[in-house]
């Protein structure tokens, strides 16, 4: 008996990777808030080509923190007609918030349509109900910072390029380089080769805002008009090196000053957004250099003239300090310690930056024991 013939499955529909004059409803999320902000501005580029202008469309933003007050609000802007505009852009900020909210009173028995003055209304099943059938004279965007995927993100991609959902996390090495590459030909009007951003990105981290600020600079030090940033130009531009500011770090650590320590832990990772994962490397780093010199001072060994042979690059006299304050056997605790919370922040036991604050108390509990 022949086979019946299969019937190939339905495509599972996908949404647009990028906002254009014709997407109705756009989700943004991730933690880089320059992406997002980028994207919105291609929209409004989109836009205003297809419109005739700037002036052709009208940006509404909301706060999501708000809360229930805003949703009916939101769903007007959308729906109604502007006077003077053709078209609206309507921006939910903490649009994660205003949904969690939503979920977080799921229990309630009462449900309404959002009118003001309601009890709490579904934010969710409103939102996936208007992304089923949304408004041809709007564009509504989602922005968040985190988001929990559902079946609002289903009824966006069901509409397929009137529909988008995008990703905008923080990007690793690899893909911060090849995008500083692209944006500066597009937005700087200079080129950088491929060496040249490798070194930019160890320098300055992955945040594409300081990348693009970095940029910005680097094409005007290259004398504008086209001209090429060179890796020379990047060593020379870019200041403290990512390198240098570990060795500060484990300089800090190493006094056993738990405040300061903690403060540049911080800093690097708030504010330099230093990875946490790696920067456990500095710890175990420093860990290991001050068992190396206290177990060579045990076995009467000098260990100055050792400074390059056990790499101690930077303050080599802090490690020194430390490693006379410590006890050999207190000196292999630290490292195994070190070690042991390093193997659990790559595997992603527990909070990496928790694991790094119980790990400078420690050092500092080594160094400056009461």
């Amino acid at each position: 008996m022949a086979k019946k013939p299969s019937t190939p499955a339905a495509a599972k529909p996908v949404a647009g990777t990028r906002l254009t004059a014709a997407t109705r409803v756009g989700i943004l999320h991730g933690e880089d808030r320059f992406l997002q902000d980028e994207y919105l501005r291609q929209l409004r580029e989109d836009l205003a080509k297809a419109l005739g202008g700037g002036d052709a469309y009208d940006v509404v933003r909301f706060d999501g923190a708000q809360g229930q007050s805003v949703v009916a609000d939101i769903f007007d802007e959308c729906r109604s007609f502007g006077l003077m505009q053709q078209h609206k852009v309507v921006v939910v900020e903490n649009a994660d918030l205003l949904l969690k909210k939503s979920d977080d009173d799921d229990a309630a028995p009462a449900r309404t349509t959002g009118r003001r003055g309601s009890p709490p209304a579904d934010v969710r099943r409103m939102m996936e109900s208007y992304a089923a059938e949304p408004s041809d004279s709007a564009t509504l965007i989602l922005r968040a910072t985190g988001w929990r995927p559902g079946n609002l993100d289903k009824a966006v991609a069901a509409l397929g390029d009137r529909g988008a959902i995008i990703d905008c996390e923080a990007l690793d090495p690899g893909r911060a380089a090849t995008w500083t590459g692209k944006r500066a030909t597009l937005r700087h009007n200079t080129s950088i080769d491929p060496e040249a951003a490798r070194l930019l990105i160890a320098s300055v981290g992955t945040d594409l805002g300081r990348i693009d600020n970095e940029l910005e600079k680097l094409a005007l030090a290259a004398g504008g008009n086209g001209a090429p940033i060179s890796a020379a130009l990047v060593r020379e531009m870019t200041g403290v090196s990512r390198e240098e500011d570990f060795w500060h770090l484990q300089s800090t650590l190493a006094t056993g000053d738990a405040a300061a320590s903690l403060s540049r832990m911080r800093e690097m990772v708030e504010v330099s957004r230093h990875d946490p994962v790696v920067l456990t490397w500095s710890f175990t780093e420093l860990a290991r250099k001050i068992h190396a010199v206290r177990r060579l001072a045990d076995a009467g060994q000098n260990v100055q003239p050792l400074a390059y042979k056990l790499k101690l690059f930077g303050d080599a006299d802090s490690v020194f300090n430390a490693a006379r304050a410590i006890p050999a056997p207190s000196a292999a605790r630290l490292y195994d310690m070190a070690v042991d919370l390093d193997a659990a922040n790559k595997s992603g036991r527990g909070d990496p930056i928790r694991n790094l604050e119980v790990l400078t108390v420690r050092f500092s509990q080594a160094i400056r024991p009461r």
